[in-house]
């Protein structure tokens, strides 16, 4: 040990060595703290004390991957019974359709084996699968209840995207069944019997959809707010002032207005009966060439399409059939409808068409290929473009 006075003579000497040695080897934006850590490393050497140190390691980080909080998406094919997913009767005891999660709830229709179902949503929003239960609509989308899980399999992906493909059902098409409208379920909304020739105003009423376009409500008749409501409000702005026959509203005994469905509502609906309701909804038509290729740019452009076709043809030239014969190469005929109005309201990137067929039995809209567009036109064509103007002029082209 040095005494106090050894300490003291060493102390000068060895400040100056230890600063001349930090302005040698350290980096000058370190070298004040360096300093300051030898001078008092050197006074308490003066001192005859050591200095303490605490060393407190540095904190350790823990890198922990991140959560990821996104929701699995439901896969065909994957079990889960999700809504949305293809399921088919597979058990040869066939399978009933209940009003509950039960076999004590009751029964309905039966289901016979190979039927195509899709699990839905309950009307409770609750889970779709509870117990040996799942909840399902049939494929046309007209009857819903549940079905004994243990009674049916899960479809593949692959079986699923053949099986719609077949319907002209898509996701692409899937992506506009927001603004599709039933004309026969429709017309039940407001007290009809679902029969009728409505396809021309529910068709109007889904351009109409797409174009954010609002029908006004018939005057004298209180909105029920349904679709089916609004339909008879195209049907009305379209007829009114041109066949008061087919507008389907009428006089009551009170003087009052109210809806005349049964015979009005059979009635077919012309362009310029669109063209009358379009200006109702203070929207503008335009003209449009009854082919795909004048179609596909009026929807580029912005517009929906109204258009007119026919699912049925004379035989071929020499045929021993006399009789109209349905067309094979289009989409499937719906509702018995033969002259018909639909609306084209989008396309796909490959250059297919989004078509609502507002009779179509598969209730959803439907991807068509040019080819079957024009088909459908075929013996019937016409077609007449739709939009909002705003902020432009309100007026038809």
């Amino acid at each position: 040990m040095f005494s106090d006075g050894i300490r003291r003579a060493l102390g000068p000497v060895l400040r100056t060595v230890a600063n001349a040695a930090v302005e040698k080897g350290v980096a000058p934006p370190l070298q004040p703290a360096a300093k300051a850590v030898a001078n008092f490393a050197v006074s308490s050497f003066e001192r005859g004390t050591s200095p303490k140190v605490v060393l407190n390691p540095p904190p350790v980080v823990v890198q922990r991957p991140p959560v990821d909080l996104t929701p699995t998406p439901n896969v065909q094919g994957d079990q889960n019974m999700a809504p949305g997913e293809w399921l088919i009767v597979s058990s040869p005891e066939n399978v009933y359709l209940r009003p509950g999660p039960s076999a004590e709830s009751g029964q309905s229709v039966l289901f016979y084996k190979g039927t195509k179902l899709q699990v839905a949503t309950p009307p409770d929003n609750g889970p779709a699968v509870r117990g040996d239960f799942v909840y399902v609509q049939d494929a046309n989308r007209q009857q819903q209840g549940w079905v004994r899980m243990s009674h049916t399999a899960e479809m593949t992906e692959a079986d699923t995207k053949t099986y719609r493909a077949s319907r002209n059902q898509s996701d692409a098409a899937d992506a506009y069944q927001g603004i599709y409208v039933n004309q026969f379920d429709a017309e039940t909304q407001v007290g009809g019997d679902g029969r009728n020739a409505n396809c021309g105003p529910t068709a109007t009423l889904m351009a109409f959809l797409k174009q954010g376009l609002e029908i006004p409500s018939i005057p004298g008749i209180t909105h029920n707010g349904t679709a089916g409501a609004d339909v008879q409000a195209v049907r009305y702005w379209g007829n009114r002032l041109t066949d008061t026959n087919s507008d389907g509203v009428t006089t009551n005994p009170q003087g009052g207005t109210e809806y005349s469905l049964t015979t009005e509502n059979s009635q077919y609906t012309g362009f310029q009966d669109v063209k009358n309701a379009v200006t109702a909804a203070r929207g503008s038509w335009a003209k449009v060439d009854a082919n795909s290729e004048s179609i596909q740019k009026a929807i580029e452009s912005g517009m929906s399409v109204v258009i007119s076709g026919n699912f049925v043809e004379e035989p071929a030239q020499g045929s021993e059939n006399t009789d109209p014969v349905v067309k094979s190469d289009t989409w499937a005929q719906g509702g018995g409808a033969q002259e018909h109005l639909v609306a084209v309201v989008g396309m796909t990137p490959e250059g297919n068409f989004i078509v609502c067929d507002p009779a179509a039995a598969v209730r959803t809209p439907l991807e068509v290929t040019p080819a079957e567009l024009d088909a459908f036109m075929r013996g019937n064509a016409g077609a007449i473009g739709i939009y909002d103007p705003t902020p432009g002029p309100r007026s038809g082209a």
